[in-house]
């Protein structure tokens, strides 16, 4: 038995901080790889990409662990893994934006954003839906999947209670849907 495995994912986190060995990250990437590669599988809807996407993942959390206090480790990399899959979509120039918290909503389909002809167009027009918002949902939407705030975070940010700013992150990604579709007659 492999004596890392006794020990919490927060101690090892701790031991990776204070030793700066990646054997310790080596045991969470054992303990959360699959889980990662199924998330991404879900949302890439390849091999290829989601284990491409599992070891950005692990890439990205090797720099991030360094620093970072994290009391519930499987809930942070769920969030970060959920933020790095938005990155990958967006990169590979799907500009599909999905809502990878409720498996069962979609935020933006493909049809919604493909009227337009390029990544800046496409850029302008979230720029101004965005601005359409009000205050509170662009101030949560902007915290939450840009700054990859978790809920918690943009609540003590805001000061609005969690069940607020829930509510203005879904209220802002229907009000941003809805524009987005009516600007489709303008760009047709």
């Amino acid at each position: 038995m492999d004596i890392l495995t006794k020990y919490s994912d927060e101690q090892l986190i701790a031991f990776y901080q204070e030793k700066d060995d990646s054997v310790y990250i080596g045991e969470l990437y054992k303990r959360y790889s699959l889980l990662v590669y199924g998330l991404s599988l879900k949302h890439l809807k390849t091999d290829a990409l989601a284990r491409e996407a599992v070891s950005e993942i692990f890439e990205h959390l090797i720099l991030k662990l360094k620093n970072e206090e994290i009391s519930s480790f499987r809930s942070w990399l769920y969030i970060t893994s959920r933020h790095k899959l938005l990155r990958i979509i967006e990169k590979n120039n799907t500009m599909k934006i999905i809502e990878l918290e409720n498996n069962s909503e979609t935020f933006m389909e493909n049809d919604t954003f493909m009227y337009l002809n390029n990544i800046e167009d496409k850029n302008k027009v979230l720029e101004k839906a965005l601005s359409n918002l009000n205050d509170e949902q662009r101030t949560c939407i902007d915290l939450f999947y840009y700054k990859q705030k978790t809920y918690q975070e943009v609540a003590s940010i805001t000061g609005y209670d969690l069940n607020k700013v829930k509510s203005a992150i879904q209220n802002g990604k229907r009000n941003l849907k809805i524009f987005m579709e009516e600007k489709r007659d303008f760009y047709e």
